[in-house]
């Protein structure tokens, strides 16, 4: 049975339960490894030793699309990553200036190096979060997920506890595409006194 059939099951069942009632009600090989996975996938909320209760359908989105816990996950994680692409920009400017995402579909860029690709996979895999490999997904994806940009060197500094591309590269992330970017070179070069400004005009071709 899949775990979304499952919590379908367990809302009209009993809002909360013991991991003792649920193995009783629902035979499994390993009841206390689907109660672990449910939980991670944040069907179930773990509420004390051995209990359990059902996340609401409504709860479930709000939790599922919720961006800023999102970022807070990443200050959590242990392995070596760099915010890029538009979350460089994000971070760099506090929060002022995003483009092309919205909550529906958000995808998260973050640079790793190449032998922790795997590691990334298993750790995201086992928190319930959904991933591509690179910036452009094989299937239509909605909500929040993380794309992946394996890099041979990673480089980064750290921002409000979140690890990000230096400025530096931001700034050049910007100057590259400049049909997106340009309002936000613009507040980089006065927030951080890069002495250069520039101007809202098309680049030549």
């Amino acid at each position: 049975m899949a775990y979304y059939e499952l919590w379908a099951l367990l809302e009209n069942w009993k809002s909360e339960f013991s991991a003792e009632d649920f193995a009783s009600a629902f035979p499994s090989p390993d009841s206390r490894k689907v109660l672990s996975d449910m939980t991670n996938k944040r069907l179930l909320e773990r509420i004390g030793r051995g209990k359990y209760r059902v996340t609401t359908p409504s709860s479930y989105v709000r939790a599922k699309y919720n961006i800023g816990e999102s970022y807070d996950f990443l200050r959590n994680a242990e392995l070596p990553y760099a915010l890029t692409d538009v979350d460089g920009v994000l971070v760099w400017t506090n929060g002022g200036y995003n483009a092309n995402r919205f909550f529906g579909s958000y995808p998260i860029y973050i640079k790793v190096r190449e032998p922790d690709v795997e590691g990334w996979k298993e750790f995201l895999t086992r928190s319930g979060r959904k991933y591509i490999i690179g910036t452009k997904p094989d299937e239509t994806l909605y909500g929040i997920y993380f794309a992946i940009i394996p890099t041979a060197r990673l480089k980064a500094e750290t921002m409000n506890g979140l690890k990000v591309d230096p400025l530096r590269t931001v700034v050049e992330f910007c100057r590259n595409n400049p049909y997106t970017y340009t309002p936000a070179l613009e507040m980089l070069y006065r927030k951080y006194s890069l002495g250069t400004n520039t101007r809202y005009e098309t680049p030549p071709r």
